[in-house]
């Protein structure tokens, strides 16, 4: 399995599991049916933050374009120092799409995204038993 099917199916069982936690399935919505917040969570190995920030700088094209055609809107990155000593990157975005999976096998397929995950990779540090980024709990939003 990729860095990226792993991520798709941890995103998808997260999504649904915090619609039926803030409300059920089938709720009335003003946000597109398959509207979707995605928050998630990896360490950054500290001898690579000043690289893993270069290329997330604004003038580095990267893959926003993917991104966009895949629906995934509100991408950020947050980089914090834990009491650990260890860094850690969080990670929010949102999907404004009509088929999530379809969107998803898109951007899994896509040879840039691919060469993109391939290198940032090694640059993390992911939780303990996990390959990738691991998606969070929402818990609270507020619009």
């Amino acid at each position: 399995m990729t860095l990226m099917q792993s991520f798709r199916r941890k995103t998808l069982a997260l999504a649904l599991l915090s619609a039926v936690a803030v409300g059920g399935l089938g709720c009335a919505t003003t946000q597109p049916e398959d509207f979707r917040r995605i928050g998630m969570v990896i360490g950054v190995k500290e001898d690579r933050l000043a690289e893993y920030k270069a290329v997330h700088a604004d003038t580095h094209p990267g893959v926003r374009d993917l991104l966009e055609k895949a629906n995934m809107k509100n991408f950020t990155i947050f980089m914090h120092q834990l009491d650990d000593g260890k860094y850690y990157l969080f990670g929010y975005w949102e999907y404004h799409g009509d088929d999530f999976d379809k969107d998803m096998a898109i951007i899994d397929a896509e040879p840039r995204n691919i060469e993109w995950l391939e290198m940032t990779a090694p640059m993390q540090a992911p939780l303990k038993g996990e390959k990738a980024w691991v998606n969070m709990e929402q818990v609270y939003h507020n619009d």
